[in-house]
């Protein structure tokens, strides 16, 4: 008979809005889990913190914000209430590591030694208070944990280059190249993987421009709202499809007996 199927949460902030979006439209399908959502959007994201182990948020409008979410009634974390976690977007943006570092790669005249990039990148990950509750969850044994940062901003929705912006202070990024970027990723799944966490890194074949995501996957209205952060349906069903791949390496899927 077949295996029971797995639990899955998806946790972050805004960014789960569009796992929910690519699984509604079926442009990806979890085969083997049953899926919740836990998490809240925006600044609430803010007021979800860790104790003893157990997540949960902090004053009425969060814990609102939660129950929207989730919609199940679970207005608590541990690590016990599922088989497997995938952290998403969850405010580690990957931009604010992969723009600069990519820059000094790039630069000869800022260059900087693989040890200092490593401990940089230590540094940027344990300071993302959702990599401290991953690394709590993990450490517990009780659960598989994946983490996917958020993705980078996507092309041409701001002038990058403006005063102040990105290009601005980092322009030798425009110039990173897959190879580049790998080495980054490297470094944060050694990190994480240091911890029990397994990473799902941003695909390749989704950057443009050195450091940027390819505008077909803006969100709906991007240009209107300058909103470059979020990505589309199609976009997270690429990272589910990369979390599908590697977590059936990893034995979070379940067979059938």
């Amino acid at each position: 008979m077949p295996s029971p199927p797995e639990t899955l949460c998806i946790f972050g902030d805004s960014h789960i809005g569009s796992v929910r979006r690519a699984l509604d439209a079926g442009l990806v399908r979890l085969d083997g889990y049953e899926v919740e959502f836990w998490g809240a959007a925006g600044p609430l994201f803010r007021q979800i913190d860790i104790k003893n182990g157990v997540v949960r948020p902090i004053g009425q409008e969060a814990a609102e914000a939660v129950a929207m979410v989730n919609a199940k009634g679970r207005t608590s974390l541990a690590p016990s209430d599922f088989d497997c976690f995938v952290f998403y977007g969850a405010r580690l943006r990957s931009a604010e590591f992969m723009l600069p570092y990519l820059h000094y790669m790039r630069d000869p005249h800022r260059a900087v030694s693989r040890d200092v990039m490593q401990a940089a990148a230590a540094q940027f990950l344990v300071s993302c208070r959702a990599v401290r509750i991953a690394r709590s969850f993990a450490a517990s044994g009780k659960a598989r944990v994946y983490f996917a940062p958020a993705p980078l901003m996507t092309d041409g929705v701001l002038d990058q280059t403006a005063p102040g912006m990105p290009l601005a202070l980092y322009p030798c990024a425009a110039a990173a190249t897959a190879e580049d970027r790998a080495q980054i990723w490297g470094m944060f799944t050694r990190i994480l993987a240091s911890d029990g966490i397994t990473l799902i890194a941003q695909p390749d074949e989704t950057v443009v421009n050195g450091a940027f995501t390819d505008a077909r996957f803006a969100i709906d209205g991007a240009q209107a709202s300058g909103d470059a952060g979020h990505k589309s349906p199609e976009f997270a069903a690429l990272m589910l499809r990369s979390f599908l791949a590697t977590a059936s390496q990893g034995g979070c899927e379940k067979t059938n007996d």
